[in-house]
């Protein structure tokens, strides 16, 4: 199970939004654009807490608009089973809607009020039996109201925040990871099958069921905690029930008994604490540094993965935090584990937890005018487009869809010299938000604009004319016929031409003379590092057309080198 779209009105930062999620769903986009606000809208609706109207207020109304309605509607694939009753048959919820709004009518009338709502795939209230059905009798069938617990229980979600709080996963979280390893736990613990020796005083040794054997062991530890002041507590709390109840303590002692009882199983693993040891000394690890809880998460994280947990929906606040590259990449292998038998919603802002591959997975979340906006990609999905790409995978490439403007170059040479030249016109692009993509050859330009475009980002294209990618010239004379036709009059994607290559580029713009004085002051240098060099030169003319270039990519009017 997992949601399959949400749509979101008037929440935060969110006017208006309705998407698909997919089963793995990426969230990037700059800080406060309301990334986090999607996460927290699917919490309201699954989280831990039980909604009512005070779980809201008018902080969350988008724009603080105290006249508007806040909506949150999160629809299911498959639909969750719901049976009112166990001899009916079960009805299907699609999807489950919260709306934060007012009374119309009535003494209230203008007091804020939360309406639950269950609707069928048609979109309609489902009906359910009125009563519980009797032989003979006709069945009679009412609307679904509200939102049963029944029906929210069954979609089990899990909450990791930017916090990364180790309380929030123990056991006794609810809807933490832990919390459901130990539930599986303990049904096994249930198994007949489960056994354990136990010598008896005389030395024999027998095999009993463990839960025979933990129910026994619970018994003699309580015994030991009766004390005269537990058992005198005990049967005050009975004396004074008993009163209140309208019996006489005296005489009718037997009509109610009351008494403490150890604790069942799954109630021991929900007090478990996990605790660290160092030396003769353990502390929880609660109490540790933020570091640490970090990692302890994400191990619970990991372990949740390898027991193969399945149907449970994941938010996750950036799970790059604390992480070195190496052990991003290695949590990302274990999301996607994760994600064949869960659905894993995250926030990133790490290239490391996206994939240029997996596209239909991303969604770039940005905020205008109109408060919260998304884009996911319509680009068809082939196997061959997949398998180009997974060929030219490559972490820096992922940086794209975390672009304000791209630029996409065939390779090293111009993805160095540029922020050089940059440098020159007085332009940051980083501050920009601009990132220069080097895409492994002139052949994957169109694949890797086609993807930056489908996000709606402003791409620039710098191609050479004549590429070693190419033997036979009429081919790539027409393959830069297709290559000038991506260009948009929007100016949302841009294509420029070098005459030639850039080496022959930069020879003419700078005089032959120049450029062989330059190449034998940079000797054995690969081009790449030579064309940076060359371009971080004071005094030389900026080859076109490189600062208009630089100009589109940094948004700004073109100025001359200083």
């Amino acid at each position: 199970m997992r949601v399959s779209r949400i749509r979101i009105d008037n929440f935060r930062s969110i006017k208006n939004m309705d998407m698909e999620v997919p089963q793995v769903c990426c969230l990037v986009g700059p800080n406060n654009a309301g990334k986090s606000n999607i996460l927290l809208a699917i919490q309201r609706v699954l989280g831990r807490d039980w909604v009512s109207v005070s779980s809201f207020d008018e902080q969350d109304v988008y724009g603080h608009d105290q006249s508007t309605d806040v909506k949150i509607q999160l629809s299911f694939e498959p639909g969750i089973p719901f049976v009112k009753y166990k001899s009916s048959d079960p009805v299907s919820i699609k999807t489950l809607c919260f709306e934060y709004t007012r009374y119309k009518i009535g003494n209230e009338k203008g007091s804020r009020r939360l309406e639950q709502k269950c609707f069928d795939e048609k979109g309609k209230t489902p009906m359910v039996l009125a009563k519980a059905p009797k032989s003979g009798e006709r069945h009679q069938y009412q609307p679904l109201v509200n939102i049963p617990s029944e029906v929210r229980e069954a979609v089990p979600l899990i909450y990791i925040g930017t916090s990364r709080s180790l309380k929030e996963h123990l056991p006794a979280a609810r809807y933490s990871m832990l919390r459901q390893l130990f539930e599986d736990i303990d049904r096994d613990l249930h198994d007949p099958a489960q056994t354990i020796k136990v010598q008896q005083p005389d030395g024999v040794e027998i095999e009993m069921p463990r839960l025979e054997r933990f129910t026994k062991i619970m018994e003699e530890a309580v015994g030991l905690l009766r004390t005269e002041s537990f058992q005198q507590l005990e049967k005050s709390i009975k004396r004074h029930a008993l009163r209140q109840l309208g019996f006489d303590p005296e005489t009718d002692g037997d009509k109610l008994d009351l008494f403490f009882s150890p604790f069942d199983t799954l109630d021991f693993y929900k007090s478990l604490d996990l605790r660290a040891r160092e030396g003769k000394f353990s502390i929880s690890a609660t109490e540790l540094g933020e570091g640490v809880q970090n990692a302890l998460v994400l191990a619970i994280l990991q372990a949740f993965e390898e027991r193969r947990k399945q149907g449970a929906i994941l938010l996750i606040e950036e799970p790059e935090m604390f992480l070195h590259p190496q052990m991003q990449r290695s949590l990302y292998k274990t999301l996607r584990e994760i994600a064949k038998t869960n659905q894993v919603i995250y926030t990133t802002h790490s290239p490391h937890f996206v994939s240029v591959p997996e596209y239909h997975e991303v969604v770039v979340v940005r905020k205008g005018v109109a408060g919260t906006a998304v884009q996911l990609s319509e680009l068809p999905q082939d196997a061959k487009r997949k398998e180009k790409l997974i060929k030219e995978l490559d972490p820096e490439r992922n940086e794209l869809f975390f672009a304000t403007r791209l630029l996409l170059v065939e390779g090293d040479t111009e993805k160095l010299a540029l922020p050089e030249y940059a440098k020159w016109l007085g332009f940051d692009l980083d501050r920009a938000g601009v990132t220069i993509v080097e895409v492994g050859g002139k052949r994957n330009l169109p694949a890797f604009a086609e993807i930056a475009a489908s996000f709606r980002i402003p791409t620039g294209i710098i191609y050479d004319e004549d590429s070693s990618d190419f033997n036979n010239k009429t081919d790539e004379a027409k393959f830069n016929m297709e290559l000038e036709g991506l260009a948009k009059k929007d100016g949302t994607l841009m294509v420029w031409r070098l005459n030639k290559n850039y080496e022959d580029h930069l020879r003419r713009a700078i005089g032959e003379k120049k450029y062989q004085e330059l190449c034998q002051k940079y000797p054995n240098t690969g081009k790449p590092t030579r064309a940076r060099l060359i371009a971080m030169e004071p005094d030389l003319s900026i080859p076109e057309p490189v600062s208009e270039v630089l100009s589109w990519l940094s948004n700004k009017p073109a100025k001359a080198a200083t």
